[in-house]
């Protein structure tokens, strides 16, 4: 499911975040858990919510439902709040407001595949 993409820079403390929600809208092997993923996550979550591949490496990954992430609250209209905020992956949290995973998603009406995870106080080393 892609949205109509979205003009503009994005309120850099992500006041317009719930209402955009562009980046939680991807395919599928996406978002890919890490250890510390998984330990916050914990097991009721992880297994309503996240794939495991069948073969090595065995990665972990959020679920997508129709190009959207499975950690989406679908019961607010016309907002895209994350029903596991506190416990969202690494790969969620990187992608703050402005960041180069932000700009795409918006651009693009979903977070794309050229899309670099990284912070920006990282890319300043």
């Amino acid at each position: 499911m892609t949205l109509t993409p979205v003009e503009g820079e994005p309120d850099p403390d992500g006041a317009d975040c719930v209402a955009c929600g562009r980046c939680c809208h991807h395919g599928p092997s996406t978002v890919q858990l890490l250890e510390d993923d998984e330990a916050r996550l914990g097991e009721p979550r992880l297994s309503r919510l996240t794939v495991l591949m069948e073969r090595p490496p065995f990665f972990r990954f959020m679920q997508n439902d129709g190009g959207r992430c499975a950690g989406l609250d679908r019961t607010v209209p016309d907002a895209y709040p994350c029903a596991i905020y506190a416990h969202r992956p690494e790969g969620c949290r990187i992608v703050e407001p402005g960041s180069p995973c932000c700009m795409e998603a918006r651009r693009l009406g979903h977070l794309g595949e050229s899309v670099q995870f990284r912070r920006a106080d990282r890319d300043q080393s």
